[in-house]
């Protein structure tokens, strides 16, 4: 596969992660409104659905920049080396990039599905605190109606009354095993919530202090390999340094050579050495011929 048909596979990724990102914030501007849903739906509904797809995309996403990225690494030259590794090179930055961004919207899906389930959980509460001041308003109403039952004719509502004063005593019975049972079970689901929410955090900060910890032992190689790298680099400074001094000491010393041979040789052999020597030659010749040596 060449670099052409990869780059249009990756902004195909690219357009691909911009529609996840709008079901992700979708996902994180859903408002539930009391009595929109059941009070015991946990797992269905537009908000599972919503989930799924979205997880879904995020799966065919990391298997599909994980291929992606193993074919850049693979890809043969076919054309001019420093034309290829470039466009290898920004090809191999921009799919790092796709990937990082990826895990970014995770990051975000994930605390919109937080946010989404938080305000499930409390369109779901307050749509049960709706349900029991109904069924306490109603219970009013029919006690309001029985004691004005009572007040028309007492004798009829007591006989009543007592006829039924076993059935009532039964239904309040029930009634309040399943206002016990009502509460013990939203106390369980609370808890529940409270749980998988701190399950999820404590993932949440498992990962980002796994991903910081292979950026900081990435750095450490990084910072050892300079140390290295330095320590190369003034070794070969001062070994160049050495290099470069003698060899500028061995260049003056010619050059003053050079200038002495071509310029200074001739004026003081013939001004001061010759005259010198036919000095010495003559007093040497006169002492000899009066029998005398100079030495």
């Amino acid at each position: 596969m060449n670099i052409e048909a990869l780059s249009e596979r990756l902004i195909a990724l690219k357009e691909s992660n911009i529609q996840v990102q709008k079901l992700v914030e979708r996902l994180a501007a859903i408002d539930f409104q009391p009595g929109s849903i059941p009070l015991d739906d946990s797992d269905e509904g537009i908000v599972s659905e919503l989930v799924a797809e979205i997880l879904l995309v995020f799966k065919e996403q990391e298997d599909d920049l994980e291929f992606l990225k193993e074919e850049v690494i693979d890809l043969n030259p076919g054309r001019a080396e420093i034309e290829f590794a470039r466009e290898k090179e920004n090809l191999e930055i921009e799919t790092q990039k796709a990937i990082e961004d990826l895990k970014t919207q995770i990051g975000t899906f994930r605390r919109a599905q937080l946010v989404s389930k938080r305000r499930l959980e409390a369109a779901q509460r307050e749509e049960r605190i709706i349900l029991t001041k109904s069924f306490l308003e109603y219970e009013q109403t029919s006690l309001n109606a029985q004691s004005a039952l009572s007040e028309l004719n007492p004798k009829k509502v007591s006989q009543k009354s007592v006829f039924l004063s076993k059935e009532e005593k039964e239904i309040k019975a029930s009634s309040d095993v399943t206002a016990a049972l009502r509460r013990t079970h939203e106390m369980m689901s609370n808890e529940l919530s409270r749980s998988q929410f701190a399950h999820e955090t404590l993932q949440e900060s498992t990962m980002a202090l796994t991903q910081l910890a292979e950026k900081y032992s990435s750095l450490d190689t990084l910072l050892l390999t300079s140390k290295n790298l330095l320590g190369t680099l003034l070794k070969s400074q001062k070994s160049d340094t050495w290099y470069l001094e003698t060899a500028f000491y061995v260049l003056l010393l010619t050059i003053c050579w050079l200038v002495y041979r071509r310029l200074l040789h001739g004026p003081i052999f013939w001004l001061f050495l010759y005259p010198l020597k036919m000095f010495f030659k003559g007093w040497n010749g006169v002492l000899t011929k009066i029998g005398l040596h100079w030495f």
